[in-house]
């Protein structure tokens, strides 16, 4: 690791500078593989089976590969994973302008771009702490955060703008050079483990084989005293939020009477609020995450509520702007928590173990919602949705010690989690 008291030396610029453009390349990735279908008349069932592929694959396979990966090898997985997703998105247009593109190959290739996310997600994640010092940990991942979302939001806006000068198919050759400078700026990175070999190969022994590895990965959240109530409000947040995330722009056509460009400026907002308050994190230093990982949820919560049953448009923006906020405030202290509490080989899996209990709820929660809505009405379940979630909280702030958890209750945790 380099020397000196900034989180901005060479290893972490790297890292921000290929996860930037792997963002603009997985945005440009997806909206050009969306449109194609759409252009070649796949209709709703090849844009839903697209968005399915484009979720689940990854959530659903990264407790399976994690137990596979090395502390000293996390910066390989993010490199094939790159290369991989550069080779599938050149494959697409070469077959197509050779006159073979039919849905289910697409779909195949898509759904193979979506696993190599369950190598590269909790491999980035856990490279943060092995290349900052640990009191710049926060910061690293708040930057990392709000950075992300102003540059996936020009980056769909910029993919628009190609797709209607140039066309989809064509658009899709511009993510394999993308790729490949993502995957080229990640071996830059260099950083050393230090520790104690004997003692290492004694831990290595311990967690035994490829199965008993998979198993601990579920072992070590269920027995965390934070990760563990970190990971059932992940299922609350989550189911409570697909409303939104589904119905959204049927709420703001039919309800509020608005229209595409509104739900963009709902977005652009929403992006405004995330990089707002991931710069105020990188500036300041945060003690108990857990509390504030749960109050932005509360936060959240109570957004959603007041959008689903006040139908007026500025009290949406400012719901939009409180979501965008929320999204930093959640994200930066659960990787923090993750990094400071985990032993290093076992962070990859712990961060996948939760994201799949979490994120296989959106999708739940996207269905359920949707049909509700047809029965509600689309701004009352939005509303309900927000509601599960502030009473959540509240429950996980009275009855765990989440909310309580200081920087040293995270250090004392990461060493019981290596008798686990």
């Amino acid at each position: 690791m380099d020397g000196g008291n900034t989180v901005w030396q060479k290893n972490f610029t790297f890292l921000f500078c290929s996860k930037l453009v792997k963002i603009t390349a997985d945005c440009f990735a997806v909206n050009t593989i969306l449109w194609f279908l759409i252009y070649e008349g796949k209709g709703a069932i090849g844009t839903a089976l697209l968005l399915a592929v484009s979720f689940l694959p990854q959530a659903l396979l990264g407790p399976i590969i994690t137990p596979l990966m090395k502390t000293n090898s996390l910066k390989f997985w993010m490199f094939f994973a790159d290369l991989t997703r550069a080779t599938l998105m050149l494959v697409i247009p070469i077959c197509y302008f050779n006159g073979f593109s039919p849905l289910w190959f697409i779909i195949l290739l898509m759904l193979v771009h979506s696993a190599t996310g369950a190598s590269y997600n909790p491999a980035s994640v856990s490279l943060i702490p092995k290349i900052v010092k640990a009191d710049l940990i926060q910061k690293a991942n708040a930057i990392m955060q709000s950075s992300e979302h102003v540059v996936r939001l020009a980056a769909v806006t910029l993919c628009g703008v190609v797709i209607v000068a140039i066309g989809a198919v064509q658009a899709t050759l511009i993510t394999f050079p993308l790729y490949i400078i993502s995957a080229s700026l990640i071996l830059f990175i260099k950083y050393t483990i230090k520790e104690n070999v004997k003692q290492r190969a004694e831990e290595s022994k311990k967690k035994g084989t490829y199965l008993k590895k998979l198993r601990r990965g579920f072992t070590l959240v269920r027995s965390h005293h934070i990760l563990f109530p970190l990971a059932i409000y992940c299922v609350f947040s989550n189911l409570a939020s697909a409303p939104w995330e589904a119905l959204s722009a049927v709420y703001i056509a039919e309800e509020l009477n608005g229209d595409p460009i509104i739900h963009s400026l709902i977005k652009v907002t929403t992006a405004g609020g995330a990089f707002l308050l991931g710069y105020v994190l990188a500036k300041v230093k945060v003690n108990r995450y857990g509390l504030l990982f749960v109050t932005a949820g509360i936060v959240e919560g109570a957004a959603f509520f007041i959008t689903g049953m006040n139908s007026l448009l500025p009290l949406l923006f400012l719901a939009a702007l409180a979501l965008g906020a929320t999204i930093s405030a959640i994200n930066v202290p659960e990787h923090t928590i993750i990094q400071m509490s985990v032993d290093d080989e076992d962070q990859p899996q712990v961060y996948s173990v939760i994201s799949m209990i979490s994120y296989v709820m959106i999708p739940l929660g996207a269905l359920i919602g949707g049909y509700a809505a047809t029965i509600f009405g689309a701004g009352k379940v939005i509303a309900f949705g927000g509601l599960i979630e502030i009473l959540a909280g509240i429950g996980i702030l009275l009855f765990t010690k989440l909310g309580k958890a200081r920087r040293t209750d995270l250090i004392k945790e990461k060493e019981e989690s290596l008798k686990v």
